[in-house]
């Protein structure tokens, strides 16, 4: 089997408001588990930046159904390769609210203060999500 991680971003549209993301991100969950997919979602009122990792065809077909999905708009494809290990292989689809994120760590990572995900190149994306997700993990850890 062909392990691969995929890194893109979009932008998204009026028919994607919070109570539509919840939905979204509990279906995922369910159907990423029985499909041996991992990824973590920063969503942003405006933008999406999503890592997803596992079984090449399940990844290849989740991401030609996030391209025709109406939600999304401005699909972007950062990066795709062929991986040994997950990054992200604890979350199901672990979820970080742009919110959530200092403006420094956005800066860190070629930002301007704010989340703009199509500012990043492809590794400054793949190493914001490794740390989103490992501060995620440390704040999980804690409680």
């Amino acid at each position: 089997m062909h392990m691969v991680r995929l890194v893109y971003v979009s932008r998204m549209t009026e028919e994607c408001d919070t109570e539509a993301l919840q939905k979204v991100l509990k279906i995922s969950r369910s159907n990423n588990k029985a499909k041996d997919i991992t990824g973590i979602l920063c969503y942003d009122p405006a933008f999406f930046l999503q890592c997803l990792e596992g079984p090449r065809e399940a990844v290849n077909q989740l991401y030609s159904e996030i391209q025709r999905d109406p939600r999304h708009k401005d699909v972007v494809l950062l990066d795709y390769c062929e991986v040994a290990d997950r990054k992200f292989a604890d979350w199901s689809m672990a979820f970080v609210a742009a919110g959530d994120i200092s403006p420094q760590t956005f800066e860190t990572y070629g930002g301007k203060g704010k989340f703009d995900p199509y500012a990043l190149s492809a590794a400054e994306a793949s190493r914001f999500l490794v740390q989103l997700a490992a501060k995620e993990q440390t704040l999980l850890a804690g409680q």
